[in-house]
């Protein structure tokens, strides 16, 4: 079936020809001819599946383009679902004389929404709250309005609209046409469209499969901490030439886009504290291709029209499965490939599993890719780029056909200068590390030469020690040690050996010829926010034969498992030596009590005088007796 065939306007049949469209998905041909009709429809249909073809072709057929006032009012949950929906409406109007759109929403000026309505527009997208504000000003006549859309009803639910529809709604003409699309039928959308419509012509598209079939799905079981530098790995390896991250809080996307910008990535943010027009500003950015990255909320999930974004980021599992197909959907898009990535720590299987579940597809697991894989791929995209730029000029520059020199030589000192130029540093994370449980053949340590391993924190064979005053009870570890050592030291690669870390100090091998360097640069420096000073170990204190212990070695040390295990022993013998003066003190008491035995007599003979003696009167006993 093709577009044609639905009963649409020649002007607007040339408008779709232009956008590129042949045949209309199936709620646009189950739509778009009853609501031509005039009838009421309940549109049930996943995101990405047309709807918006599906609602603004019949409203648009229904605008009179001499009327110059509101004739179709559109409410949308979010201020982008709202522009992109006016968007799409003003490319289906093109040869539409004197039919105009507008987007209403929030968080921007009154000032050209106002002087938009003042011209006289026949199409309004707007959100609930500023569509009832203009409207109860008297700056949004709703005489005219013959035909009311409802976009993402679900979500406007969802996110407390009910009571700014209904009150919407009581400010139009009873006699309209109302339209109702929606993700989802919940008994809430029901209510709703029993109290706004009556006898609608419900119409249902199912898909078994939830996902893009041509969307690969992976999943990354990654730290936290590590997060980071795995997405710059993958921004590493040209995995990620347009890419959208998601994460579940403001606070999480500030300290991505901050954590890549350091690295030098061309990256920027969208959530929901920015203001709008800072907000459209950084989406053109992304649409034009001045950005590679974009990190957002789920705010930017739904209502984002992006069709070359290569891979979609979740840098966090969302709460809700539907959340995810939202995000995902944003990628794959027109029957192009895509790329799924799913970062989850060791909380977050169940829910990894009640999403597959949800969806019907079982993700791919993969394996952090290495440093050395990082490198080879971008070595490797840098030879296909240079085979690209070899076909289109085959010819030697002016600049370098006066230069004797062997071609290949030539060519290799460019290709290493370019290799050079483009390596990013990256940063040691613990899914480097083999896991203790798994069976591994060889590892890169055991391959790389000796004089490579310092990035290793293997012991060297000639070193100095190097004492600093911090250690684990300020959370130091080995990579932050190196880290400080490589970065602010000025240490060359491989010239630093073991690492010892203990509760207030730590102990760093270097090599000896680039000691007083490293100790001039980090006399007094800062580490984990603790300032700390760098200084050459003048060894134990006298008299103090407690052994230095790695902080790696604990389990493979023999007996003397950790440092403290002798001040252990040592308070052992302290408690049977307490042990014996109690027993002492213990004897002490028995003579005492054989003392008090004979303390009796004496008891007896006082007895036998207070018998003796007259009683005498209560009060009388406390007078002051002569001593006797």
């Amino acid at each position: 079936m093709s577009f044609s065939e639905l009963g649409i306007c020649p002007e607007i049949l040339e408008a779709i020809e232009v956008l590129g469209f042949d045949t209309p998905s199936p709620i646009q041909q189950q739509a778009i001819p009853p609501a031509l009709e005039g009838h009421d429809i309940v549109g049930l249909s996943h995101t990405g599946s047309g709807k918006t073809l599906a609602f603004s072709i019949p409203a648009l057929e229904n605008i009179d383009p001499a009327l110059r006032s509101v004739q179709v009012l559109c409410l949308a949950p979010t201020r982008e679902l709202a522009v992109q929906i006016c968007r799409e409406v003003d490319k289906l109007a093109l040869f539409l004389d004197g039919v105009s759109a507008v987007p209403i929403y929030g968080g921007a000026s009154f000032g050209p929404q106002l002087a938009a309505l003042q011209r006289g527009v026949q199409f309004v997208v707007g959100t609930p709250g500023r569509v009832i504000d203009l409207m109860e000003q008297g700056e949004l006549p709703t005489e005219n309005i013959t035909t009311l859309i409802l976009d993402e009803a679900d979500e406007m639910l969802d996110m407390g609209f009910q009571e700014d529809i209904d009150r919407v709604v009581s400010l139009l003409p009873a006699e309209r046409q109302t339209l109702f699309f929606s993700a989802t039928m919940s008994p809430a959308i029901r209510a709703l469209i029993n109290r706004l419509s009556e006898n609608p012509l419900e119409i249902t598209i199912e898909r078994p499969v939830l996902t893009v079939p041509t969307c690969e799905q992976s999943v990354y079981e990654v730290v936290f901490s590590s997060r980071i530098e795995v997405l710059s790995r993958l921004i590493e390896m040209g995995r990620m030439k347009r890419g959208l991250v998601f994460a579940n809080t403001k606070r999480v996307v500030d300290d991505v886009v901050d954590g890549l910008l350091a690295r030098g990535y061309s990256v920027d943010r969208l959530h929901g504290d920015m203001p709008q027009t800072l907000r459209e500003r950084v989406m053109d950015s992304f649409r034009r291709g001045n950005l590679n990255v974009l990190v957002a909320t789920d705010i930017a999930a739904r209502g984002l029209d992006i069709d070359d974004v290569d891979i979609v980021v979740n840098f966090e599992l969302p709460r809700d499965p539907e959340d995810y197909v939202h995000r995902i959907g944003r990628t794959a898009r027109a029957g192009r490939k895509g790329k799924a990535v799913t970062f989850i720590g060791r909380r977050d299987f169940s829910l990894l599993g009640r999403i597959e579940r949800f969806i019907g597809t079982r993700m791919n697991r993969e394996k952090v890719m290495t440093a050395s894989q990082v490198e080879e791929a971008r070595v490797e995209a840098l030879v296909d780029d240079i085979l690209e730029a070899a076909t289109k000029a085959p010819e030697l520059p002016e600049a370098l056909q006066d230069i004797e020199m062997p071609a290949e030589q030539l060519m290799a000192a460019m290709f290493n200068l370019l290799v050079a130029k483009g390596s990013c540093e990256l940063q040691a994370i613990p899914e480097d590390r083999p896991s203790r449980y798994s069976k591994r053949e060889s590892t890169e340590a055991s391959a790389m030469p000796a004089a490579e391993k310092g990035n290793d924190w293997s012991s060297l064979k000639e070193s100095t020690t190097l004492f600093m005053n911090g250690g684990k009870l300020i959370g130091i570890r080995p990579k932050d040690i190196a880290g400080l050592m490589y970065n602010e030291g000025g240490a060359p690669k491989g010239s630093v050996g073991d690492i010892r870390i203990f509760l207030k100090h730590s102990l760093i091998e270097v090599s000896p010829e680039i000691a007083p360097q490293v100790i001039e640069k980090l006399s007094t420096c800062s580490i984990c926010g603790y300032e700390v000073n760098v200084r050459e170990d003048k060894g134990k204190p006298e008299g103090d034969n407690r052994p230095a212990v790695h902080v790696r070695d604990r389990r493979s040390n023999g007996g003397e498992s950790y440092p403290g295990r002798e001040n252990f022993r040592r308070e052992k013998g302290n408690r049977f030596e307490r042990a014996e003066r109690f027993n002492n003190r213990k004897g002490d008491r028995f003579e005492r009590s054989d003392r008090r035995e004979n303390k009796g007599d004496r008891y007896e003979r006082r007895d036998r005088r207070d018998r003796d003696e007259e009683r005498t009167p209560f009060f009388s006993r406390f007078s002051k007796k002569p001593r006797r």
